[in-house]
């Protein structure tokens, strides 16, 4: 019997209907220890496919943009004269010098070039990464191999607008790592669109898994959000829907939960008054912005019937998690949000929220859209004090394992999937 079923039945929970999973405690070690969090690196974040930016930060042929990866080092991400995309070691290859960085080498830039120039000693390069010009060539002997000169490539895919990057040239091809399955519901949505964008970025003092882990449940949002709801917890509770009204896909290492929302306001004839609306909490807490049950549109053509697969009832969004490190929110509303996790150390991560809307067309829909940035940071920064409380504690060992409900399936398949990643890549390099 599918899960779905048996859930509509009241004849079980979700988890057990995952063979993989079993429902016992999780050793939380693997957040927490300094081998582990090497080894991760070494099996996961070197040879798997990472989002580094979206094809709006190189809006025509000649534009760059740098990301920087603790431990990973800094690349360069290039639009050439022909359209093509290029991933670039941002590494010189006369001494090694960092090659594309403004007043500080440390941080991150973008802007339009026809060819990088080293600070160093001048060496130019192609935006493909091939090294166009050696100053004082003649100083140089003939042993200098001119046409093996270049920033080192990386392998660089897109798809639906976002730029990935690996590492590794032997990992799969980004479609096939991704599945078929997951990588048609998603490239159904028109992502260039939306092209309104606004950013969050922060440093969190916590293991980057941790920080995951407090976005793959909706066990915790009464509790931590619920001041910010404007109500008392036995009240946020209500506003956070029952277990059995979400859908789960776990197409391994990838998965999926779609979210049910408030459910839609029958429609009244005429306005509804100001007492009345101060009489219905519901109405006060999501009319505001693009939450609510009223803000529903009819033309909105993003709405494909790959959105809500699971038929969910007063369906919210569509939350896909890309391994190792990105949520992809598909908002019914009219909006998407990205969600990233950089690991920079064993208890720090960089935490990177970026919000996308179509152009808005009226005053009230900028209001809107920026009423759900203000929500979507507030409850970023919530989170980001839960995490760090979490590390606070969890890096004291005085307890290692704990005890996950029905209602964090996904956090128990997430650290499963980490743990048999670094599992298989070490039995291979012990062969």
């Amino acid at each position: 019997m599918a899960i779905q079923e048996k859930l509509a039945t009241g004849r079980g929970k979700y988890t057990p209907g995952y063979p993989n999973l079993d429902t016992g405690p999780v050793d939380y070690e693997d957040s927490i220890s300094e081998e582990f969090f090497q080894a991760e690196r070494e099996a996961i974040f070197k040879r798997t496919w990472l989002k580094v930016g979206r094809m709006e930060q190189l809006p025509r042929n000649g534009t760059f943009f740098t990301r920087e990866f603790v431990g990973l080092g800094s690349i360069v991400i290039t639009r050439h004269t022909d359209g093509e995309v290029y991933a670039l070691h941002n590494i010189c290859a006369h001494r090694g010098n960092k090659v594309v960085w403004q007043e500080h080498p440390t941080h991150e830039t973008q802007g339009s070039a026809r060819q990088f120039a080293c600070k160093y000693h001048g060496w130019r390069y192609g935006l493909d990464g091939k090294c166009t010009y050696v100053t004082k060539r003649n100083e140089f002997f003939e042993s200098l191999p001119d046409d093996e000169l270049a920033m080192p490539q990386l392998r660089c895919e897109v798809f639906a607008g976002f730029i990935f990057v690996n590492f590794s040239q032997d990992a799969p091809p980004l479609r096939q790592f991704l599945g078929e399955k997951l990588a048609t519901e998603l490239e159904s949505w028109p992502f260039e669109k939306f092209t309104n964008h606004w950013s969050f970025r922060t440093k969190v003092k916590g293991n980057w898994k941790i920080g995951i882990d407090a976005l793959l449940e909706w066990y915790h949002p009464a509790y931590v959000h619920g001041r910010f709801l404007n109500t008392n917890v036995a009240e946020a509770e209500k506003l956070v829907p029952p277990m059995d009204s979400y859908h789960y896909d776990l197409f391994t290492p990838h998965m999926l939960t779609s979210v049910p929302g408030p459910p839609l306001l029958k429609k009244k004839q005429g306005s509804v008054g100001p007492a009345k609306r101060d009489m219905n909490w519901a109405y006060r807490l999501f009319r505001a912005g693009l939450f609510g049950p009223d803000d529903v549109r009819e033309d909105l053509g993003h709405l494909t019937p790959d959105r809500n697969p699971g038929n969910v009832q007063s369906w919210s969004n569509d939350q896909y998690w890309l391994f190792p490190n990105l949520s992809v929110q598909l908002w019914g509303r009219g909006y998407y949000i990205t969600y990233q996790y950089i690991p920079e150390t064993v208890g720090t991560h960089a935490y990177e929220v970026d919000i996308y809307f179509p152009e808005p067309k009226t005053a009230s829909e900028r209001l809107a859209q920026e009423l759900v940035v203000d929500s979507t940071i507030e409850f970023a920064m919530q989170d980001t004090n839960t995490v760090e409380a979490t590390w606070s504690q969890l890096n004291n060992r005085a307890l290692q394992t704990f005890h996950l409900s029905d209602m964090e399936l996904m956090i128990r398949q997430f650290h499963k999937v980490v743990r048999d990643a670094v599992a298989a890549h070490q039995a291979g390099s012990e062969k």
